[in-house]
This record gives structure tokens, C-alpha cells and sequence, in this order.
């Protein structure tokens, strides 16, 4: 293995013992190559030992062959040989040269060392992988498990509250349109939502109240259409049988050639006392016609605020404040129609008013929605709650000169403007009428 071999077995040298005290027996390895004490001294050998700790490598051939030893740090590998002679004869060992023991030696690569230490490291954690794999896999399998578990139970009870948030304001707005549907119009969906579903709620609200005013004002319109029948027929009934009880209490009258002065005043007064109840009497059958009449609808556009004014100074006590928003539009309205409502109301508050000096009138123009509010208020005496919710109905009256059709009419005129009016009033404290329009009648309806 030693000359020009180039290969992984080429050594670097050898050094060469001193021979051993005495011939050794035939047959027996000479002690010193078992034992590196021979090559102590030897300055090449010192040299590469460097005071290093020198290890015997396990004996994996033949016991008699050579023994390795390598330094501690592995830079240097040492075969001790002590050869035994060839030939057994005696002569020859008496007379031929003494064995000496040889210490083979190769430098290793420090660069080759540090490799193959990251080699033989590598190795041992492939192997210690290997060896542990199963519990590796077992560790990383069951946390991940755990993990997806809990991931996957925290994602469906999102998935179930979310679910649960979106369905169940829709379930209360089934259950809402059952109750509605069966005649309770004053229900409204009172869950709070937010995004699309407050949305749908907020709809759903505005829905129930457009349509319970237009239930409202539906059933207005068909009593409006009763009560006018009525005032028809009534009309009707009443005006033929006028005239000649008119005509037959002035012929009697005139008839009377009596001297009597007594019996001919009493015909006198009683004919007039007739003659004045027949006029009362014609004048209600003009009323009932009036009212039983649908009045003619002529709309344009025009501006409220100007109307109110109008109307306003035709009053001088009491006092009336009108205070119109700004940015009120202009909307379609029957301006003498409308103008018979305004002159009706004022009519009834001037009366409520006209034992009180500092009695007043406020009526407010604002914008409620898509509609125009009109705000009709007094400081007069107020109306009895008993008699509230009657107020709108035809022939109901508080006054004994009254006939109980001017507010009816009023109702009638602004429901036929598509829009709507409420009263309220508390006894001692005034009234405050509410009459809404609204802007665009023909869009509302459709």
C-alpha cells in the first residue's frame, strides 16, 4: 500500500523500531508491536502524536496481524506490525536478522474529519428519526387533530349564532305577517339588526305603517261614501215635501178673512214660526247635498305657505303665527277646496276662541317624510275626550247651531287629496289638528 498508489490505501510513511532485546521465541509475535512504548522516542513519531492521546481500535482481523491505534483527535491513523520470520529453520534464525517492529502512519484531511463528522451526525439523527418516527408522527397527528377539532366546532357555532342572528329576525317577520294578517295592524317588528336584515326590517315597518294608512284611509272613504249616500237620500226625502208645506201654510194664511185679531196674530206668528223652520230645513237640505256631491277635484301645483297666508288674513282675532320650513316644494293641490278646509278650521277655532283675550292661533308647515305637514293649533278650550273620537263623523255636532258636516267635509277633501288627518287635544289646553299631504300623490299610490 505504500509507493505511488494514489487511492484511499496509500499510506504517508513508517517508521521503523528498534529491535527487541533477545531473539523472540519461534512462532510468537515479537510483544512491541502490540505496544506503541517502542516508538516513543522517535522524534517523526512525537511529532505527528503531538501529545495526543493515543486509542487502540478494535482488533477486526486476525489477532496476529497488525493493531491499530488512531489519535485522539482521528488526524492520524497508526498499524504497529512485528513480523515473525518466514522461515523456520534454525540456522537461518540463528544467523539471519533480527525482526523489527514497524509503525505504519496516514495523515487524514482535517477538512475530510469535519465532513465526515457532519456526515456521521447527520446519520445519527436520520437514524434517531427514523427510529422515532412513529412518535413524531403520533405528536404532530394529534395536536393537529385536536387543533382542526377545535377549529372546526369554533367555526360551526359561528356558523350556527350567524345563522341564528340572520334567521331568526326573518322567522319574527313571518310571524309578523301572520299577525297582521290577522287583523292586527298595530304589530311592528322591534328586532335590532344590522346590515341588510335592518334593512328588511325597516322595510318591512314602513310597509306595515303605508298600509295601515291606507287601511285607514280606505275605510274613511267607504264611511265618507255611506254617510253620503245617506245625505242623498235624506236630501232627497226632505226637499219634496217643502214646498208645498210651505205653499199650504201661506195659502191658510192668506185664506183667513176672520175678524179676529187674536187667532189672526197667532196664524201670523205661526206661519212665520213655520216659514223659518222650513228655511233652516232648506238650508240643511242644501248641506246634505253639498256633502252627498263628490266635490270637483281640479289640481295644480301651488305653495301651501302662500295659501295659509291667505287664508290667515282674513282673521284678525285671534291672534294666528304661521311658521313655514324652508325648502317646502310646491305640491298639487284643489286651492278652493283646500282653502274651504283652512277657512273651516279657522271658522272653528275663532268660535272656541272668542270668550278668551289672548287667545292665538299656531299652524306650523313642515316637511314629514314624503309628505307636507300642516300643524293646526289653538290655546283655546280643548275638546272632551269623550267626544274625540267622534269629531270626523258627519251630523256629530257640540254646537246647537251646528249641523255636524264641516269637519266631516274637511276629512273627506283632504282624503280625497290622498292624504290623511288626525286630531288630538287635551281638555283646557287646546286642539292640534295634523294634516299631512302628500308631495307626489300619483307616485305614492302606484
Amino acid at each position: 500500500a505504500y509507493g505511488d498508489d494514489p487511492g484511499p490505501g496509500r499510506i504517508d510513511g513508517f517508521i521503523l523500531g528498534p529491535a527487541p532485546a533477545g531473539n523472540a521465541p519461534a512462532g510468537e509475535p515479537d510483544p512491541a508491536g502490540m505496544n506503541l512504548t517502542a516508538f516513543a522516542a522517535d522524534s517523526v513519531y512525537t511529532r505527528l502524536v503531538n501529545q495526543q492521546d493515543v486509542l487502540r481500535r478494535p482488533q477486526l482481523i486476525d489477532r496476529a496481524g497488525p493493531a491499530f491505534y488512531e489519535t485522539f483527535d482521528r488526524s492520524v491513523l497508526l498499524a504497529a506490525w512485528s513480523p515473525t520470520p518466514a522461515d523456520e529453520r534454525p540456522a537461518i534464525r540463528k544467523t539471519g536478522p533480527v525482526p523489527r517492529p514497524v509503525l505504519f502512519y496516514k495523515k487524514i484531511d482535517p477538512n475530510f474529519l469535519a465532513q465526515a463528522d457532519q456526515l456521521l451526525a447527520g446519520r445519527q439523527i436520520f437514524a434517531q428519526l427514523r427510529l422515532t418516527q412513529g412518535e413524531l408522527n403520533r405528536s404532530f397527528l394529534y395536536p393537529f387533530i385536536i387543533i382542526y377539532a377545535v377549529i372546526l366546532l369554533l367555526a360551526l357555532a359561528l356558523a350556527f349564532l350567524m345563522a341564528e342572528r340572520l334567521a331568526n329576525p326573518v322567522r319574527r317577520l313571518v310571524q309578523g305577517t301572520r299577525i297582521i294578517a290577522a287583523g292586527d295592524w298595530s304589530y311592528r317588528e322591534k328586532s335590532r339588526a344590522g346590515g341588510e336584515t335592518g334593512q328588511l326590517i325597516t322595510a318591512f315597518n314602513g310597509m306595515i305603517e303605508r298600509l295601515e294608512q291606507q287601511r285607514k284611509r280606505l275605510i274613511d272613504m267607504e264611511k265618507m261614501a255611506a254617510w253620503r249616500e245617506m245625505a242623498r237620500r235624506l236630501a232627497h226625502e226632505i226637499k219634496n215635501p217643502l214646498l208645498p208645506i210651505r205653499l199650504t201654510v201661506q195659502e191658510l194664511r192668506d185664506q183667513y178673512k176672520g175678524d179676529d185679531p187674536i187667532f189672526g196674530q197667532l196664524l201670523t206668528d205661526s206661519t212665520q214660526v213655520v216659514g223659518d223652520e222650513l228655511d233652516s230645513l232648506q238650508k240643511l237640505v242644501k248641506e246634505f247635498s253639498s256633502f252627498a256631491r263628490m266635490p270637483e277635484m281640479s289640481p295644480r301645483l301651488g305653495s301651501l305657505s302662500r295659501l295659509l297666508e291667505d287664508v290667515a288674513g282674513l282673521y284678525t282675532r285671534p291672534l294666528v303665527s304661521i311658521t313655514a320650513a324652508s325648502a317646502i316644494p310646491d305640491i298639487p293641490f284643489d286651492p278652493d277646496q283646500l282653502r274651504r278646509v283652512l277657512v273651516n278650521l279657522f271658522d272653528n277655532s275663532s268660535i272656541a276662541l272668542k270668550d278668551q283675550p289672548d287667545g292665538r292661533i299656531q299652524v306650523d308647515l313642515a316637511m314629514a317624510g314624503d309628505e307636507v305637514e300642516i300643524r293646526f293649533s289653538d290655546n283655546g278650550p280643548g275638546i272632551l275626550p269623550e267626544v274625540l273620537p267622534s269629531i270626523f263623523d258627519p251630523y256629530f255636532t257640540t254646537r246647537s247651531e251646528g249641523t255636524g258636516l264641516g269637519l266631516a267635509m274637511v276629512k273627506n277633501i283632504i282624503l280625497l287629496h290622498g292624504g290623511s288627518i288626525e286630531v288630538d287635544s287635551t281638555a283646557g289646553e287646546g286642539a292640534v289638528f295634523y294634516i299631512r299631504l302628500p308631495v307626489n300623490p300619483a307616485g305614492r299610490e302606484a
